[in-house]
């Protein structure tokens, strides 16, 4: 672990222990420059979630990091997904991480650049009920479960004709998966790998042998109606910077080690239309 790893824990928990604000309050804070009001979904490995309550990962450590350089004090919401977008849009939070491109999310959130992850998407069966997987076809006949408002590629975001289930996580996914309730769910190489090592799953749970092609780029966005609006030029040089001196890549090491140094973006290169959170 990296020296800029360790010293960031204590940024880490400095943000964290400063308490999370109510609702009625957020408009004072968001005129208080001082702050760096994020909001996040528990979601394995950028934000992880242990058994007495307490969130690390990927993403809360880079916000520590962006907050500190910004000279501002992180401020830290969590919430459901589906909320989180609705926090953004609305303007009650400055930032939300995890984020993946969609034209009709850019109209409520600035995309800073370069991204500072990628995740692809992949689709799950049950070994117990060995489904065929091998191209898009495939799918048809079968329940798949997804997460609601996530977005994955095209054409299974919009395709109507796929019989699909929507839950809250990953995680409530392969349970229903592990049940033998769906016949498949797509996720995040990310998140559902992580869930299938934390739960022991490696010989129940496995990946069908489909691919998508696409590869889902992964950013940090700023709500339009936030204050941080007139610093996105000074936010997207801190991403920058912080991918030059390699402490994304030894944020990736720590928290996601199977991850190739190859697939962590260095440079601003996508307006990548396949999300996945």
């Amino acid at each position: 672990m990296s020296v800029a790893v360790l010293c960031l824990g204590l940024l880490v928990g400095g943000a964290l222990s400063s308490g999370v604000a109510h609702a009625h309050e957020r408009q004072s804070q968001h005129t208080d420059s001082g702050l760096l009001i994020a909001a996040f979904s528990v979601w394995e490995p950028f934000v992880i979630e242990d058994e007495d309550g307490s969130r690390h990962g990927i993403d809360v450590a880079l916000l520590a990091a962006i907050a500190n350089r910004l000279g501002l004090q992180l401020d830290l919401h969590p919430c459901p997904w589906r909320r989180c977008l609705k926090n953004l849009e609305d303007g009650d939070i400055d930032v939300l991480t995890s984020f993946a491109y969609t034209e009709e999310r850019a109209q409520f959130a600035h995309y800073i650049k370069p991204p500072y992850s990628q995740v692809t998407p992949v689709f799950y069966i049950n070994r117990e009920n060995p489904v065929l997987i091998e191209e898009y076809n495939d799918l048809r006949n079968l329940t798949v479960g997804a997460v609601v408002d996530s977005r994955y590629f095209e054409p299974f975001d919009s395709d109507t004709s796929l019989d699909k289930f929507e839950a809250g996580s990953e995680t409530i996914l392969l349970r229903m998966l592990t049940a033998n309730r769906l016949d498949a769910i797509v996720g995040s190489d990310s998140n559902a790998d992580f869930e299938i090592r934390r739960n022991h799953l490696e010989d129940t749970i496995i990946k069908a042998p489909f691919r998508s092609g696409h590869n889902n780029d992964i950013h940090l966005a700023v709500s339009r109606k936030s204050p941080l609006m007139s610093r996105t030029d000074q936010i997207a040089e801190i991403m920058q910077d912080l991918l030059d001196e390699g402490f994304v890549a030894s944020l990736h090491k720590l928290y996601w080690p199977d991850k190739s140094p190859e697939d962590t973006p260095q440079s601003a290169q996508s307006d990548s239309p396949q999300p996945n959170q």
